[in-house]
């Protein structure tokens, strides 16, 4: 089953550059161009120089955003702006945040090296598609920098988080290595931990369990591409076998699951008018009010009453506004827009309203929806309402979450679910440490 090792670790060197906070970055994939700027401009130490590296005019295959993202990284290297870890750790990560319910909560993990199984071996398991773009991009950079810079996010089943429960009792009331606060989103402390009985926990205690990925499907099938790249090369085992994972238990009580809402414009208008009516056949659609100032909670009321039952959305039109309740009459109904799904995967709301609303009766493809062509995605609910309102966006479906459940279920016996089915908030910064994968 799975196999998880500690690593000797890069990290900033917080004696000369003090607090990670103008060090870290979200995750790549969530960096828009002016946030792009905005981490430039906070640090030259910045990982987002490296992560996501501005590109230039004039840019060629020997002097790009990747080749000096690999010369930066040396150069932090050499000037001790990254240190490595003298033996091997593991990292454990302590979050403190308020969700997006408005829930505070504490989420814990461990930053550990995991050796990389394909897909086939039944040791970790996807739940969502990837794409080709992302895949090809993280592939330059892992072969220009030599380095895995983010975690891949994975589950694991473990009744009592049996290793950070040893944590505490050994030790928890250690100072941490690391804090900082991302404001407005969370608090961070990290400790790089050594002891013994730790490190034997956590191999002992993953080497029964299979592992599920969470968060990062692009950055574990690059890892997997690099590494048939060395074997091809004849380089044997090394480092390249493993790659950079945040581990947290399904028993964690901090970990949460959070939906992604659906937006659609460029639609013909008649279309989004007669939605309802072309809903109808499948769905029970009610009205729930025409006030634009009632439509919010009404749409919420109607997930909350529906979450468990048959899947079911609100549906906000913007012109003129309105909200619905659409709920699936028929399960049954949903094997002909989706034969090839399992039971429990035609059972999920987010595979109801992909196959049967956005593809079956709307038209829209899967490429559509992967490049974000007539349907956009939104986590923030708020966000999502005020497109709507304002226009922005002709419709929305707002969703209930996948249950962590379901994605078990679904995902265990080997079947994906739709893009963005799950969003675990909040994100792990890149930056809180790196693992090399020169030899």
């Amino acid at each position: 089953m799975a196999d998880v090792a500690p690593f000797r670790a890069w990290r900033y060197n917080l004696d000369r550059l003090g607090s990670l906070a103008s060090l870290i970055a979200p995750p790549y994939d969530v960096i828009d161009e002016e946030a792009q700027r905005e981490l430039i401009e906070r640090s030259p130490y910045n990982i987002v120089h490296v992560d996501l590296a501005a590109e230039r005019p004039g840019d060629h295959e020997a002097d790009n955003r990747y080749t000096r993202a690999a010369s930066l990284l040396n150069r932090w290297k050499a000037e001790q702006i990254l240190i490595r870890d003298p033996q091997p750790t593991v990292t454990v990560v302590e979050e403190a945040f308020v969700d997006p319910d408005g829930q505070p909560r504490r989420r814990r993990g461990i930053l550990a090296a995991l050796h990389l199984a394909d897909f086939a071996e039944g040791v970790v398991f996807p739940h969502e598609a990837t794409l080709t773009g992302p895949k090809e991009d993280r592939f330059r950079l892992m072969s220009a920098t030599e380095m895995s810079l983010s975690p891949v996010f994975m589950l694991y089943e473990s009744p009592g988080d049996e290793i950070l429960t040893l944590w505490d009792r050994i030790d928890g009331e250690q100072p941490p290595t690391a804090a900082l606060g991302i404001p407005g989103v969370s608090k961070l402390r990290l400790w790089a931990a050594d002891d013994p009985d730790l490190l034997r926990s956590v191999e002992e205690t993953l080497a029964g369990r299979s592992v599920l990925i969470a968060d990062g499907h692009h950055r574990y099938e690059t890892a997997l591409r690099y590494r048939d790249q060395q074997r091809e090369r004849g380089r044997g085992e090394g480092p390249w076998d493993f790659c950079l994972v945040y581990l947290v238990s399904t028993d964690n009580p901090g970990l949460a699951i959070f939906p992604t809402h659906r937006l659609l414009h460029d639609l013909p208008r008649d279309v989004i008018e007669d939605l309802p009516q072309l809903l109808a056949p499948y769905f029970e659609v009610e009205e729930l009010s025409s006030s634009p100032v009632a439509i919010s909670a009404a749409i919420d009321r109607h997930l909350e009453e529906r979450q468990g039952e048959e899947p079911a959305f609100g549906l906000v039109l913007a012109d003129p506004p309105a909200a619905f309740g659409v709920q699936l009459r028929d399960p049954a109904s949903v094997e002909r827009f989706a034969p090839d799904r399992s039971p429990a995967g035609r059972a999920l709301d987010v595979t109801v309203l992909h196959s049967v609303i956005l593809e079956g009766i709307l038209g829209i493809t899967p490429a559509d929806i992967a490049a974000e062509h007539k349907v956009h995605f939104a986590k923030d609910r708020n966000e999502a309402f005020r497109a709507v309102s304002s226009g922005k966006s002709q419709a929305g479906f707002f969703m209930n979450p996948t249950r962590l459940g379901q994605m078990l279920q679904v995902a265990g016996s080997g079947e994906r679910l739709p893009q963005k089915s799950t969003y675990f908030y909040p994100k792990l910064p890149t930056g809180l440490v790196l693992y090399g994968l020169e030899k």
